[in-house]
């Protein structure tokens, strides 16, 4: 299945390079590629589960669990004026990690929590170009993974608990935005409202938040 999944990922590509190629006669600093990259924070609260703290009050609530990382992205122009290729890639790391408790064999009281992930995409990105202000927006599909760890062991006090879960994400998922542009000659900054499905076989995860990238145009 994986490399079913990697093959549509690199056609896809394959494909924009393509629209893009047929574009390179166009002249004029709007019709040549853009870099961008910046901060991308996500929340986690619509994958909300509080089983955990139900057998044990001090295990984290992964609703407040915050993701940070990077985002990195490519816009290829094509011959039409208002739309963009994108491909892009991510890598993220949960901020509220805990490794708490008191552990020895004998009497155990500790819980650990932790969340991160990443991955690859493409899409296209409608936009409204003004000279210095613009209105972006970008649909992708592509591969991306996520993990969340939570580890519960109490065998000191009642009641006890010996609980560890492992939900992993690993296949085709999506992801999308809205935002506004700001430029000045080759610089500018995309402010941006984000959403990242992670699908897979055995769970899946939906995030939101927001990402503030910094672009250069060639």
């Amino acid at each position: 299945m994986n490399y079913k999944i990697c093959l549509v990922y690199f056609v896809l590509l394959f494909w924009s390079i393509q629209l893009y190629s047929q574009d390179k006669g166009f002249e004029g600093e709007k019709n040549k590629p853009k870099v961008q990259i910046g901060y991308l924070h996500l929340y986690n609260k619509l994958n909300a589960d509080s089983y955990f703290r139900l057998k044990y009050s001090n295990a984290t609530n992964n609703s407040e669990a915050n993701i940070g990382g990077l985002n990195l992205k490519l816009d290829f122009p094509t011959k039409y004026k208002y739309v963009d290729i994108t491909v892009g890639a991510l890598i993220m790391k949960g901020f509220d990690e805990i490794d708490l408790g008191y552990i020895d064999p004998s009497s155990v009281n500790a819980h650990d929590y932790n969340i991160n992930g990443g991955g690859v995409y493409i899409g296209i990105s409608p936009k409204i170009k003004g000279k210095y202000i613009s209105l972006t927006s970008a649909f992708g599909i592509g591969v991306f993974s996520f993990k969340e760890y939570i580890s519960i062991v109490n065998n000191s006090t009642q009641p006890f608990v010996d609980e560890h879960n492992l939900k992993a994400s690993y296949g085709l998922g999506a992801i999308s935005s809205i935002g506004i542009y700001l430029n000045v000659g080759k610089i500018g900054i995309n402010p941006s409202l984000m959403g990242i499905f992670s699908g897979g076989s055995e769970t899946s995860f939906t995030f939101y938040g927001f990402n503030i990238p910094l672009s250069y145009q060639f």
